[in-house]
């Protein structure tokens, strides 16, 4: 079930940083986090950047909303990839510990584990293009899972 907000469409505005068009702040949000989120270990923080902006535009619902989608949406990419990255981890040293000949089978499950993992990317990467798209509109897309947490959110803490 959506929010209230799905598909809303709101004004033109600009942010407190450097009176910023919206839409604009809107897509740093999502492409800081997802620009971080290629580069090696600063995926594990590509958060930082939707928080920051949400931090300083949290009175902008727009803004607001957009940058906590995306902070949700990074935050969940580095809970899975630290996850599945254990789970790889563990895999091939339970099997080199117990046979040295399962080594080559947990390689196998490795690879499955990484496909699990570039599968959540793009899935993550196509809901991003399309709240930015949408978002470049003014309008409000919420990503299935994260919107509605991301709404409850923004009007808690600009209320």
């Amino acid at each position: 079930m959506r929010g209230e907000m799905h598909g809303q469409i709101f004004q033109p505005s600009r942010s407190k940083l450097g009176d910023i068009d919206a839409k604009y702040m809107m897509l740093i949000a999502y492409l800081g986090m997802g620009i971080l989120g290629l580069i090696g270990y600063a995926g594990f923080v590509a958060w930082i950047v939707p928080l920051i902006i949400f931090l300083i535009d949290k009175d902008n619902k727009f803004i607001a909303f957009h940058a906590m989608q995306a902070l949700l949406l990074g935050a969940f990419s580095a809970i899975i990839s630290i996850i599945l990255a254990i789970v790889a981890v563990a895999a091939v040293a339970s099997a080199a510990a117990l046979n040295p000949y399962a080594f080559t089978g947990a390689l196998g499950a490795t690879l499955a584990i990484g496909a699990i993992g570039v599968v959540i990317g793009i899935l993550i990467l196509i809901f991003a293009i399309i709240a930015m798209v949408k978002g470049f509109k003014y309008e409000i897309y919420e990503i299935p899972l994260f919107g509605k947490f991301a709404e409850k959110i923004v009007f808690k803490t600009s209320s």
